[in-house]
């Protein structure tokens, strides 16, 4: 599963990283993208994503696999996967929000 295959999903998540759980944001979904916000996130939809049922309490969690063996890689794909549902969770400008998501997937 990748990020475009969660967030098309009927789901109320938590999302954390597989490095160091700084990423820790509830995910609700499904979260159309606007064309635009396709371009934005290009990148971060493709991330694999597992669902681990065991931790966090016992309550389900999907898992963003950013790591990589060199530290720059993965802090920077940390910091676009913030950027991603921290802005599908409206922690954005409004006017992002507007450009990269949308109820119909048109911005509106």
């Amino acid at each position: 599963m990748t990020i475009r295959d969660l967030i098309q999903q009927d789901v109320d998540i938590d999302v954390y990283d597989d490095v160091c759980e700084e990423l820790g944001i509830a995910f609700c979904g499904p979260q159309p993208l606007t064309p635009e916000g396709e371009n934005e996130f290009a990148e971060v939809l493709d991330y694999p994503v597992m669902i681990n049922f065991h931790s966090y309490g016992g309550i389900p969690a999907a898992i963003v696999r950013i790591d990589d063996p060199d530290e720059d890689v993965w802090k920077e794909r940390l910091g676009k996967a913030k950027k991603f549902f921290e802005g599908a969770a409206g922690y954005c400008a409004c006017s992002d929000y507007d450009r990269w998501f949308g109820k119909d997937g048109d911005g509106k």
